[in-house]
């Protein structure tokens, strides 16, 4: 690097500095050349900010994506009746970064973000109004938490008890104590048999006892306060209440990513699976499975563990860096989206029309369209439903997500067909819907698997710090950004 550019290149990064926590960064458009500066593996919000603040500072950058579409679990399906968002949607008032890089790309945000109608509860086989709850026969939650709705069980104790205040304390040595399973803690609290069964009923990770708490407890915190302002948010899950306060990518979440693979030029690559990583020379060599190969100083590795478990890499990981890449689990999501036909089912039954089971689904959303629409479903399957769930071919997945619908509730028979079915685990490159980490991981894995190893920097929403959702992983990308920049100085 010449003396000149290392000058402009210190210059700009400690006039930038400041704007780390806001994330906005102007930028040129650079042409990778076959040989880059960098090379960013994964075209989602982490690996898209990265190579965007990088070509921001004059570097070449070359973005390689292995599926045929650019934002990860950013994924509007626009092949689905009504467009559902498959992943990422809400927007919370504190996503500084993904707000920027909206303005910058002149992409528009509107108010709200996965707005949907009330829960009405299925135990059993029997139907109960929300509120009817706390009263009710099969309500066998006890004291205080009897006023807990079913699907905001795990929020009500995380409100109540969380002992966290700042976004990083969970990273802090003294946190290690909360690295244990989530139903240890809860026991603790003095939960009952039938409150702990209701949380397990609705947990994105596989059960209680095999999610940390520590990293339940930092998500709480930040919804904590995505969440201030939202008036009366009692007895809402934490989904329903980060909605009140978040905007949403107007025309659908994947339009952002794509405006930012855009302003990147030729840059970005798709259809590039990577098989390996050589860091044995003076630089970086990356070959793809289409034989094709791409040389770079450094490497940014923006994709998931579970399919970065698939590439050589050399040398090879070591330690707990290594056990993370092997060993991170990742939570399942499956989703059945649905149209409505004929008269609402919600107004002949008297109920809210979302729907929340104790049975083989864990819930039947009724989304509100942005522009009044009500005429989609979407059943969601997590954690070991969805696992169930994925032994059917899809076809076979909907037909009987249709069937308990209409069975729990009579009201919708004849009034629904399937439009789309859509598995995470079962989606090429990405092997989940989020990282969740197990008891012990947090404090094992937290900090040493983001790292550099040799030439290599990690991003993504598994590497975050401070942030939840989309935020993390343009926080995450703009970390491995500095990094690179750092030792180009």
């Amino acid at each position: 690097m010449s003396k000149k550019r290392m000058t402009a290149t210190r210059r700009t990064v400690l006039k930038t500095s400041a704007a780390f926590a806001a994330g906005a960064i102007a930028a040129p458009r650079v042409r990778a050349a076959e040989r880059s500066d960098v090379i960013v593996i994964g075209a989602g919000f982490a690996g898209l900010k990265a190579a965007i603040m990088l070509a921001d500072e004059g570097l070449k950058v070359t973005v390689l994506e292995a599926n045929n579409r650019v934002g990860g679990r950013a994924f509007t399906a626009d092949h689905i009746h009504g467009s559902p968002e498959l992943g990422a949607n809400q927007i919370g008032p504190y996503y500084a970064r993904v707000r920027d890089m909206a303005d910058r790309l002149d992409v528009e945000l509107g108010p709200g973000a996965n707005i949907n109608a009330p829960f009405t509860f299925a135990i059993g086989d029997t139907l109960i109004r929300k509120e009817d709850w706390e009263s009710h026969s099969l309500n066998k939650t006890v004291g205080d938490e009897r006023e807990a709705l079913p699907s905001a069980m795990q929020g009500y104790y995380m409100k109540k008890y969380n002992p966290f205040d700042g976004l990083d304390d969970w990273l802090e040595p003294e946190a290690a104590r909360f690295d244990i399973p989530l139903a240890e803690w809860l026991i603790e609290k003095g939960i009952s048999k039938e409150g702990m069964r209701l949380a397990n009923e609705g947990l994105i990770a596989p059960d209680v006892w095999n999610v940390s708490l520590l990293t339940l407890l930092q998500e709480s915190t930040r919804n904590r306060m995505m969440s201030e302002g939202a008036g009366d948010a009692k007895g809402m899950d934490r989904f329903e209440m980060a909605a009140l306060t978040s905007a949403h990518v107007v025309g659908g979440t994947s339009r952002l990513p794509e405006a930012m693979a855009r302003s990147l030029g030729d840059s970005v690559l798709l259809n590039k699976i990577v098989s390996s990583i050589d860091m044995s020379g003076s630089g970086v060599d990356v070959s793809c499975l289409d034989g094709s190969r791409y040389q770079s100083d450094f490497v940014i590795s923006a994709i998931p563990f579970g399919p970065l478990r698939r590439v050589t890499i050399f040398p090879a990981l070591e330690g707990n860096q290594s056990a993370a890449v092997r060993h991170m689990p990742y939570a399942n999501n499956t989703q059945v989206h649905m149209r409505l036909k004929g008269e609402p089912y919600w107004e002949q039954d008297g109920m809210d029309a979302s729907l929340w089971t104790d049975g083989p689904l864990n819930m039947v959303r009724q989304p509100l369209g942005y522009d009044g629409s009500r005429d989609r479903l979407v059943a969601l399957c997590v954690g070991k439903k969805g696992e169930r769930l994925d032994q059917l071919p899809p076809k076979e997945r909907g037909e009987f997500v249709v069937k308990e619908i209409e069975r729990l509730r009579p009201s919708t028979k004849g009034k629904i067909e399937v439009t789309g079915v859509h598995s995470w685990p079962q989606y090429n490159f990405v092997s989940g819907c989020r990282h969740s980490y197990g008891p012990g991981q947090v404090t094992r894995f937290a900090h040493d698997m983001i790292k550099p190893h040799h030439r290599m920097h990690f991003a993504g929403e598994h590497t975050r710090r401070l942030e939840i959702g989309m935020e993390s992983a343009m926080e995450s990308g703009e970390r491995a950004a500095f990094e690179i920049l750092e030792r180009t100085i």
